[in-house]
């Protein structure tokens, strides 16, 4: 039995398909900060996010378009949702953190999604667009070890 045989890569129809839903959340859970943080440090990265996850979505659009592929759109679903309910109940600097710490675990994921489509996927215009985000997301990453890291020192629970 190989490592790797239980990590099966995805087909690019679901690849495409997780990457949309990955980006609505982003795009979601950005928009609820947003519009519940005071925090400037919480709003620029809610920023950032909306800005890169709205041109990673055209970047798998065109992707899938030059597949053959239904161009997918940003959706959620799935933990996604509760992970969204779970932030829209919250306020002040409790909301703050759980969207740090939201944020650290769906970087975490998407990195991962899209580190093994750009080695091993079947579709080399999502491989591209696999390899050209994964830099992306790690930096997205990176921001919001630092950002809930910070959150925690100001604010301790």
């Amino acid at each position: 039995m190989l490592l790797n045989e239980g990590l099966k890569t995805p087909k690019p129809e679901e690849f495409a398909g997780s990457v949309a839903q990955s980006d609505g959340y982003e795009l979601a859970a950005a928009q609820i900060a947003l519009a519940q943080s005071r925090n400037p440090q919480v709003r620029a990265f809610a920023e950032r996010m909306v800005a890169d996850h709205e041109s990673m979505a055209r970047d798998l659009r065109d992707a899938a378009k030059a597949s053959g592929l239904e161009p997918p759109m940003p959706h959620g679903g799935g933990d996604q949702a509760r992970f969204l309910a779970s932030l829209q109940s919250l306020r002040g600097n409790e909301v703050d953190r759980e969207y740090g710490r939201q944020q650290m675990l769906a970087h975490t994921s998407a990195l991962t999604v899209m580190q093994s489509y750009a080695e091993k996927g079947s579709d080399s215009n999502f491989r591209r667009m696999a390899a050209s985000s994964s830099p992306v997301i790690e930096r997205h990453l990176q921001s919001a070890r630092q950002l809930l890291q910070s959150l925690m020192l100001d604010s301790p629970v």
